[in-house]
């Protein structure tokens, strides 16, 4: 297993002679370890972990000031795998420094006795070469980590500039980052400055939020989480950053500290927009003192104003009984709709909607004042992984909007995080309306990117070759049909079937930890005319769209050893084509 870990986490090569050995042990749980000049202008530094050791608490200190903090579990007696701490994040900084808290007691061994000391290594190179048999080709998964929310999503000038929600040094929920990235047509990606936790209004974490470009600015609205020291209360702090249409960022400050009255330290995930007066508003998630969810409004005239409350918007049609978060919000307009998309937290299950114990909502109508009319409210997604949505600011297009969700939910484990990567993004997703319901479908340039496209009829049972990263396609003309995805020596499948207007995802024959199961291992979806379905393979995710984006349900599957082959309990045509992988450039 170790073997596997190191190979798929990092696979390395030309390290330095010299460690660069500057470890000063100031107690029996305290070093100091000094990184020269030399050794910073390398790519990384690689740090040795160890899956059972005590957790060290690390601050990078550079400029006689902390830049940067984060826990990491560093090895005592063995290696399991490395993570990259990268020094391009501190460059121009001098006197760059490690100050590490080792937790456990160490006064008899000695502090020194452990092994990371001497397995640390700067490194020029960090393989990012996909080699895990459930890491996804064409959607965005972190090399190494946690993911979670997509965010400060803003479009400017025919490029794309997407976050998202990272921890780098474990497949956990830890000290959140903005992991940055640019595209222009959604293939090809570049990295540009991430969003980093070093300053005192977000010291244990940049959590979510959007982002709105302004003049020749982008401007990124984001809660900072913080704690206050005498009682280990959150404080969260709505910020802005400001970066440059380039991706450099320039400046971030704190503009709210704590909730408004009648709120909870649950105040965050800030979506910005622009008024029709050029005003810019962002809108927040929240929960009452009553532990009630809502989200509330601010204004500002600029990006140097400071921020004032308008109030909180409702939303009569939704039953928010037992809901006591709302997360995420995001408004927007299509054509001469208003459209608000949440995730509620706390909303009863039901049979057939809202399976999951966490849920994205959407409802469309009209936004008077403070006030949404909702014409029409439904789930957004029916899979089993899916949350937290945002779509791109900046996009004048009002025909469509483009969206990316998280393949995950919060809470949750899966069977790749032993991998020590965790989550992915969705495809990016076209959103427009028909009447008052929102279709949603991959991006058109996702179906121009499809290769090797073929026809294939069968009747019972087919191979299809690299089935587990295909797309195919297939008429049903409102009959029922019962598919079987994939094979193994454990009897291990995916099954989705249809009958008198219910479709049925089921992920029992597939691998799950614990909490997978909790929460069931099938998901329905109540579609009245079913004609056309369209699925999405890669490795570990699934996406269906059913009648063109009528209905969307998205979900993680574990098969190993898999056989690419597919059963019908029918004879059906099928549509096969190819998406190439993601390059990082």
């Amino acid at each position: 297993m170790k073997k596997i870990f190191i190979s798929a986490l990092v696979a390395l090569c030309g390290f330095t002679a010299s460690y660069a050995q500057q470890a000063s042990f100031l107690s029996n749980n305290h070093c100091l370890y000094r990184i020269s000049q030399e050794s910073q202008n390398q790519k990384c530094l690689l740090l040795p972990v160890q899956e059972n050791a005590e957790m060290a608490n690390i601050k990078v200190i550079a400029d006689n000031k902390q830049v940067k903090a984060f826990n990491v579990k560093l090895a005592k007696d063995h290696v399991d795998y490395y993570v990259p701490l990268y020094m391009n994040e501190f460059a121009g900084l001098k006197g760059l420094a490690l100050d590490i808290h080792v937790n456990g007691d160490y006064s008899k061994e000695g502090l020194n006795a452990l092994t990371c000391w001497e397995n640390m290594k700067f490194s020029d190179t960090f393989d990012m070469k996909n080699r895990e048999q459930y890491r996804p080709d064409f959607h965005h998964t972190p090399v190494y980590g946690w993911m979670n929310d997509p965010n400060g999503m803003v479009y400017k000038d025919g490029e794309y500039h997407l976050f998202y929600q990272w921890f780098p040094f474990d497949a956990i929920h830890g000290m959140k980052h903005w992991k940055h990235l640019i595209t222009k047509d959604f293939q090809h990606y570049q990295s540009a400055d991430d969003l980093i936790p070093c300053e005192l209004f977000e010291s244990h974490g940049c959590y979510s939020g959007g982002a709105l470009k302004v003049g020749d600015k982008l401007a990124m609205f984001y809660i900072g989480n913080a704690r206050r020291p005498s009682d280990n209360q959150r404080v969260p702090y709505q910020n802005l950053a400001i970066f440059d249409l380039n991706g450099k960022l320039l400046s971030k400050r704190p503009l709210i500290e704590n909730p408004p009255e009648g709120y909870t330290e649950h105040v965050r995930d800030p979506k910005p927009y622009l008024t029709k007066g050029g005003k810019i508003r962002f809108i927040c998630g929240a929960q009452r003192e009553n532990i009630k969810g809502t989200a509330i409004i601010f204004e500002m005239d600029n990006l140097e104003d400071a921020p004032h409350l308008l109030g909180e918007l409702s939303l009569p049609a939704f039953d928010n009984k037992n809901v006591f978060m709302w997360e995420c919000p995001d408004l927007l307009k299509l054509g001469d709709k208003d459209v608000f998309i949440w995730s509620p937290q706390g909303k009863e299950r039901e049979a057939h909607q809202f399976q999951n114990n966490y849920h994205a909502t959407y409802a469309v109508g009209k936004l008077t004042d403070l006030t949404f009319e909702a014409e029409y409210i439904s789930e957004l997604d029916q899979g089993f992984d899916f949350y937290a949505p945002q779509t791109f600011g900046g996009l004048d297009n009002q025909t469509h909007a483009v969206l990316f969700g998280w393949i995950g939910l919060p809470d949750l484990t899966y069977p790749i995080d032993k991998f020590k990567w965790h989550s992915a993004l969705t495809l990016p997703r076209e959103l427009r309306l028909e009447g008052t319901r929102i279709y949603q479908r991959p991006i058109t340039k996702i179906y121009e990117n499809l290769t090797a496209l073929s026809s294939l009829h069968f009747d019972e049972k087919a191979d299809i070759a690299n089935l587990d990263r295909a797309y195919i396609k297939f008429e049903v003309n409102n009959q029922a049909f019962d598919l079987t995805f994939f094979q193994n020596e454990k009897g291990q499948s995916l099954r989705l079937y249809y009958e008198n207007g219910l479709v049925c995802l089921d992920r029992s024959q597939t691998e799950q930890t614990e909490l997978m199961e909790k929460f069931d291992t099938k998901r329905f979806c109540e579609i009245e005319n079913l004609q056309t379905v369209e699925i999405f393979f890669d490795h570990s995710i699934i996406e269906i769209f059913f009648n063109h984006g009528e209905k969307a349900m998205t979900s993680r599957f574990f098969i190993e050893n898999r056989k690419n082959t597919i059963t019908s309990n029918r004879p059906l045509d099928l549509m096969i084509g190819y998406l190439p992988a993601i390059q990082y450039i």
